[in-house]
């Protein structure tokens, strides 16, 4: 998950590619705060680049998995629902967002023991 920017250092973007996750972020939560589905919400993203479009909807949509399952309670199901999008594409993203977790855990591990290439 890449962090939001403001400055366009985060997550390695350039201060062009960072205003537009920032912009991308934002126009997803008023499509979302107007009624609109997910996928509908996504398509007020204004960059072009289809890389950082699957950017900023993977890092919208594991944000929101975040947010309202982890952190809130509800479950995939209900997540889902809220977003207008099917439970298995919610049940994904949060399975690639644990396993993300774990590579992560796995290279700290190995970094701090002298383990890794960054040792």
């Amino acid at each position: 998950m890449s962090a939001s920017t403001g400055d366009g250092v985060a997550g390695g973007f350039t201060p062009e590619e960072g205003r537009l996750h920032d912009a991308g972020i934002a126009a997803i939560q008023t499509g979302l705060a107007a009624g609109e589905s997910f996928d509908v919400a996504c398509g007020r993203i204004e960059a072009t680049d289809p890389d950082l479009r699957r950017i900023i909807i993977d890092d919208f949509l594991k944000v929101t998995i975040a947010q309202r399952h982890f952190q809130g309670g509800e479950s995939t199901e209900e997540v889902a629902g809220a977003l207008g999008i099917s439970a298995e594409r919610v049940e994904h993203a949060r399975k690639e967002m644990l396993a993300e977790v774990a590579a992560a855990s796995v290279d700290v591990f190995r970094r701090q023991s002298g383990q890794g290439p960054d040792a």
